[in-house]
């Protein structure tokens, strides 16, 4: 098979580097860039960047110079079928033929490089289907496709089986043929800027933002015998093809807005394609590119939209690519489980830790050597290097389950980011966990392991303690009675320590507004955080424990689900005078709601008697009826008559007793001043 080789104008030479000397690197995966460095009047410095970030710089470009910058050049990207349309180039789906390509050349200057022969120099005219040399088994000429070429030396004839290579000789069609196969290239090119400097030459500071990769934080807490230690790294990731040479590198917390939107490749309008009223023109139409989309149908080309505008969210961690380094560490800190070593019980060796400090809603860490690191490369970078304040100890939550964990309280003035924390204790490794973002202060439980050495069983039981206050609130006829008291709850803990050292364990508790009072002492915790009780176990013991917590609990009773028996059980309880008296007048009212109700039952009793004596006075008169015994039938109307009377009444003092009894629970109609006992 066949291929065209274009032969295209040697790329400039690349321009000297404006120097990386600061980056801030932000959460969300975006960073900001600061290059400094000398442009001499008219020279030039180049920006290098990731494909795809050109966007992205131009955006946020930031130039400071005392002498000026004359401009910020670039070249913009095109979409695939922009840049095939400026070249001439067929369809995608074309343009594996190279009959298809050799058209595309129609009336440009080229020189035709074929096998065995000289080079055709001239103007491709057109690819025709003639027959030259080929016949088929009969001896008739088979058409074959054939570049015919008009230069000097007239029209040359060059079958496209023979061509080995063709050039085209202008540089405007090198140039778009170069930047068409560029826009379709699976791998895409690499982006820069171009800063060309004022007359007056001079230093110049260009600050932009960009995608980065997200930096992340991983902890060391090594418990040793005479201090506890915190280390922080931060992992961070040159993914681009620049080495940092001693860059100054600041980590900071915070994350702010940041999108995604098209902003370097040219935007056009598109007009409506009119012929002039008398059917003239200035010039041949289809000689003009526009026209020959018309005619093709490629009206509108996808680079018109604005799609790709995204909001640049918190990120994700990222792999790092290539190899790893451990910043300055020179030794590993990890050792093999149950092996003691003298490095984790005197504590790791001290590292330069990252100066910190705040700027508005921001938590910086400025990393205290210039960065050196490679292209493609990734390091841990200390950030963290202080004593702090930690224990070991057992967690029991409110499954029963019972894990080994570390209380870390935050001494130092360093707010700590998330990350994974490995824990080092006894001189060897512990166990690992994850860490949210924790303040200076503040107090975090993390288990990371579980405690195989302790058998626990735990139980809860409520009781509810006397009101201490009452009140009756709500609207009228919506009334609740409203009550004070203090609740006790006790966890009843059983151990069984086979441990030969003792154990401080953290009960893990739940109601927020409670507070331990017996058994053990409440736990300080931070806000958000999850509430523990604290109690000591003794080594290879059993023994039981019963931890008890109160806390105040407000209980608002609708006035028609109150009883006199829960009232009469309320009062019998040791109260305070202004709530027995409040109660009591309560359950008056109660008392009455209750009567009405019973003797609702009894007329509901009387009604139906009634109505079966009705029923049967009914059917006897209408049997004396048939026998005609007026005496008889004239007492059974009278009878009848006194029945309904007596049940209309009776369905009346039903209705009535009823709305009482109602009314009595809904309104609680208490003497003035007695509607609150607070």
């Amino acid at each position: 098979m066949h291929a065209l080789l274009l032969i295209v104008l040697a790329a400039p030479p690349a321009q000297a580097r404006l120097p990386l000397k600061t980056m801030v690197l932000y959460e969300n995966g975006v960073g900001y860039f600061e290059r400094r460095g000398p442009v001499p009047a008219g020279g030039v410095a180049e920006i290098p960047l990731e494909p795809g970030q050109l966007d992205d710089a131009l955006k946020s470009l930031v130039v400071v110079s005392a002498q000026g910058v004359a401009s910020v050049e670039f070249s913009p990207p095109l979409s695939a079928e922009a840049a095939r349309a400026m070249a001439g180039l067929p369809e995608r789906e074309n343009q594996a033929s190279l009959s298809n390509l050799c058209r595309s050349l129609t009336g440009v200057e080229v020189e035709v490089h074929r096998a065995g022969g000289p080079v055709v120099k001239g103007r491709v005219i057109e690819v025709s289907e003639e027959s030259l040399s080929l016949v088929d088994k009969e001896g008739k000429p088979v058409p074959e496709p054939t570049l015919l070429v008009f230069g000097e030396a007239g029209l040359a004839k060059v079958p496209l089986r023979v061509i080995e290579a063709v050039r085209p000789t202008g540089s405007q069609v090198s140039l778009a043929w170069s930047r068409a196969v560029g826009a379709t290239a699976l791998q895409p090119e690499r982006e820069r800027l171009v800063v060309r400097g004022a007359s007056g030459g001079g230093p110049v500071a260009v600050g932009y933002t960009t995608e980065a990769p997200v930096w992340r934080t991983t902890y060391r807490l090594v418990l040793g015998k005479k201090q506890q230690r915190l280390q922080g790294f931060a992992l961070v990731h040159n993914d681009s093809d620049e080495a940092w040479d001693g860059v100054k590198v600041t980590l900071a917390s915070g994350r702010p807005t940041s999108f995604l939107f098209p902003l370097a490749g040219p935007r056009y309008g598109r007009r409506e394609l009119l012929s002039p009223q008398d059917g003239l023109d200035t010039a041949p139409q289809l000689a003009t590119r526009e026209a020959r989309e018309h005619l093709r149908g490629e009206g509108e080309w996808a680079g018109l939209s604005m799609r790709g505008t995204g909001s640049g969210g918190g990120g994700t961690g990222s792999g790092s690519i290539g190899a790893g380094s451990f910043g300055t560490v020179g030794h590993g800190a990890g050792v093999s489980a149950g092996l003691s070593s003298t490095l984790l019980e005197d504590g790791p060796t001290p590292l330069e830790p990252a100066a910190v400090s705040e700027a508005g809603n921001l938590f910086l860490y400025s990393v205290k050597e210039p960065v050196v690191l490679g292209a493609r490369k990734s390091a841990l970078l200390p950030i963290v290097d202080s004593a702090t304040r930690a224990e070991q100890v057992t967690v029991l939550d409110a499954d029963g389950n019972v894990f080994t964990a570390v209380r870390l309280e935050n001494t130092t003035p360093l707010t700590l980011e998330g990350g994974t924390l490995s824990v080092f204790a006894d001189g060897a490794y512990s166990g690992e966990t994850q860490i949210d973002r924790v303040k200076p202060g503040e107090v975090r439980v993390l288990r990371h392991g579980e405690d195989l050495d302790l058998l626990v069983s735990r139980s809860q039981v409520r009781e509810e303690g006397a009101p201490r206050k009452a009140a009756v609130t709500g609207t009228e006829g919506a009334r609740l009675l409203e009550l004070t008291r203090v609740d006790r709850l006790v966890h009843r803990v059983e151990f069984t320590s086979r441990a030969a050292v003792p154990r401080t364990v953290l009960v893990q508790l739940a109601a927020e507004k409670y507070r331990v009072v017996a058994g053990g002492t409440e736990d300080v915790r931070s806000p958000g955080q999850p509430r523990f009780g604290r109690l000591s176990v003794a080594p290879k013991s059993e023994e039981t424990v019963d931890l008890v917590e109160e806390g105040a609990v407000v209980e608002r009773i609708a006035a028609g689900q109150l009883s006199s028996e829960r009232l009469t059980a309320l009062l019998a309880r040791p109260v305070p005078d202004e709530v027995k008296a409040l109660l009591t007048q309560v359950k008056g009212e109660i008392l009455k709601a209750e009567a009405a109700t019973a003797k609702l039952v009894l007329l509901d009793a009387r009604v139906a008697e009634l109505q079966t004596d009705l029923v049967r006075t009914r059917e006897h008169l209408v049997a004396v009826g048939k026998v005609n015994v007026p005496e008889t039938a004239r007492k059974l109307g009278e009878k009848l008559l006194a029945l309904e009377e007596t049940l209309e009444s009776l369905r009346r003092e039903r209705t009535a007793t009823a709305e009482l009894a109602v009314n009595l629970r809904r309104q609680l109609n208490l003497q003035k001043g007695a509607v609150s006992a607070r």
